[in-house]
């Protein structure tokens, strides 16, 4: 089906869909909120758990926390998460949403597409990070891009002690906030309430100069990792992994670290580690930015 022809067909399903069916968007404890988590709990298909510690990463106030789809009977019927966020690069700021815990009742799902309808029109970046296979047809059918995301993860056994090691970890939130600029303090501002690992790294010598991480330290199959969600520098990080990885290994105990990446070269893990493993999978992304490295930043993959 050309996009032209798929354009039509969803027009006219939309048009019949609304006759018994609306979209209402959700925000924190907005008319709709109570009874979108009545919903959500009662629904069967994800675990409430996942999508609650979700609904929490609300970034941007005004902006809702989801849409849900409402029948003839005013009963929720449906449901998607999104994530807004504001980005800002070379000096302009860009408004990204981040669609996840997309749920709609069985004999509803021919109509699911109506949950995109207040999205797709708007002049922002879309990010579809854990599309289940099924949606991945229909989000290429509004325009949606296919893109290869890799995650890596790596082992890194200590068993000696570097010495001269020039370089330190800082968590303490008033030096943190002192030292870092002004788009990695907005970033850390989002982040600071939230149950995440926050610091920098530093030179003992030269302390004008500053690596900001964001990361989460989880147990996978016994073993304790640390998800590595965003590095200010990921190059001077993979320069310096040598001399990084003794600090980091002692302050959070740890063995594993991972993380998420599209392109090779925003890598922040080396590519020669022995004992490594990465994995790749297709995200859907709408209006990429250009020349703008892509990354998980305000996602349903930072959890």
């Amino acid at each position: 089906m050309s996009k032209s022809k798929d354009k039509d067909f969803f027009e006219k399903a939309k048009n019949r869909a609304e006759r018994f069916l609306k979209i209402e968007k959700v925000y924190l404890n907005s008319k709709f909120y109570s009874l979108t988590i009545n919903y959500l709990q009662n629904q069967k298909y994800l675990k409430f758990t996942s999508i609650d510690k979700l609904l929490k990463n609300s970034f941007i106030s005004d902006y809702p926390l989801g849409y849900v789809m409402i029948n003839e009977k005013n009963n929720i019927v449906g449901f998607m998460g999104t994530i807004y966020s504001r980005r800002n690069f070379n000096n302009k700021e860009y408004i990204y949403c981040n669609i996840h815990s997309w749920v709609v009742d069985e004999s509803y799902r021919i109509n699911s597409f109506l949950l995109l309808m207040p999205l797709i029109n708007q002049k922002i970046t879309l990010t579809a990070f854990t599309p289940v296979n099924s949606l991945v047809g229909l989000l290429e059918k509004f325009n949606f891009k296919k893109i290869k995301m890799k995650y890596k993860i790596v082992c890194s056994f200590s068993f000696f002690i570097l010495k001269n090691n020039d370089y330190i970890i800082e968590k303490d939130s008033d030096i943190i906030k002192k030292k870092i600029n002004q788009a990695d303090l907005k970033i850390y501002e989002n982040y600071y309430k939230l149950p995440y690992e926050k610091f920098i790294i530093t030179n003992k010598i030269d302390n004008s100069k500053y690596i900001f991480v964001i990361a989460l330290k989880v147990k996978k199959k016994g073993l304790n990792v640390l998800n590595l969600f965003y590095i200010s520098d990921n190059e001077e990080f993979k320069k310096n992994w040598g001399k990084f990885k003794f600090i980091i290994l002692k302050e959070f105990k740890v063995n594993f670290f991972s993380q998420y990446f599209f392109y090779d070269a925003y890598s922040a893990l080396p590519d020669n580690i022995f004992l490594s493993k990465t994995k790749e999978k297709y995200v859907c992304i709408k209006n990429a930015l250009k020349n703008v490295n892509l990354d998980i930043l305000y996602s349903d993959l930072i959890e």
